[in-house]
């Protein structure tokens, strides 16, 4: 079938962060830990997903809480250090748009196809990301996790998305995601929804599926029943 609109999760699906492990985000949270005089030493890979809201909110609430720290200001010196490291890394050259991102986005945009960017990253770091490659002019809509509480409604959660389709108001919707969470966020959110392989562990519940970004344009465009 054709869609009328189509959001995007960021990191895994526009954008290549996830290089090198991801120990540009364990610095930071290192970096966020001695701040609190907590050594990351003493923190395992597991505590630390906990603490950048990985896991979701009950789970950062409850490790922040073992270590002797308010969530609510661990959590948000988490998102300010991880935020300042995309940017670092994207001024370095070690992020970068995944191969036919931003010839994708521009074809659907030309199709006044409406676009939106939905990510469990901070929302500072969604702008940045935006921003730095000039793509604000795209997207209708954008949102990452706001604060602390917005947790709560971080992906599977379909509040975010459900926002979003607020925003975009064309009815049908897909979202394109990398990640189990993506995919169970869209099914909760009664939409349907890509998954962009990348490589990663078989994921199931997606309307179908794509090796890279290319494919999608036909796919949601043109009718697929004909």
């Amino acid at each position: 079938m054709a869609y009328s609109s189509v959001i995007f999760d960021m990191d895994g699906v526009l954008l290549n962060s996830l290089v090198d492990g991801e120990k540009w985000k364990y610095r930071a949270v290192d970096r966020a830990l001695k701040e609190k005089d907590v050594e990351p030493e003493n923190v395992s890979r597991d505590g630390k997903d906990a603490i950048l809201g990985d896991k979701g909110y009950k789970a950062c609430l409850k490790k922040s809480s073992k270590l002797g720290l308010d969530p609510r200001e661990i959590w948000s010196l988490v998102a300010q250090e991880t935020t300042n490291a995309r940017g670092e890394e994207l001024r370095k050259g070690n992020f970068e748009l995944y191969p036919e991102a931003e010839k994708v986005v521009k074809n659907l945009h030309q199709k006044d196809i409406p676009l939106a960017v939905i990510s469990n990253a901070p929302e500072a770091a969604v702008k940045m990301m935006i921003e730095y490659f000039e793509l604000k002019q795209y997207f209708k809509f954008f949102a990452g996790v706001r604060n602390f509480e917005d947790l709560r409604d971080r992906k599977p959660h379909p509040n975010h998305l459900e926002l979003a389709k607020a925003e975009l108001k064309r009815d049908p919707f897909i979202y394109v995601g990398d990640s189990d969470s993506d995919l169970k966020a869209a099914e909760n959110a009664r939409m349907d929804s890509v998954w962009v392989k990348r490589g990663g562990e078989v994921q199931n519940g997606h309307t179908f599926e794509v090796e890279g970004l290319g494919e999608i344009v036909n796919r949601v465009v043109e009718d697929q029943s004909e």
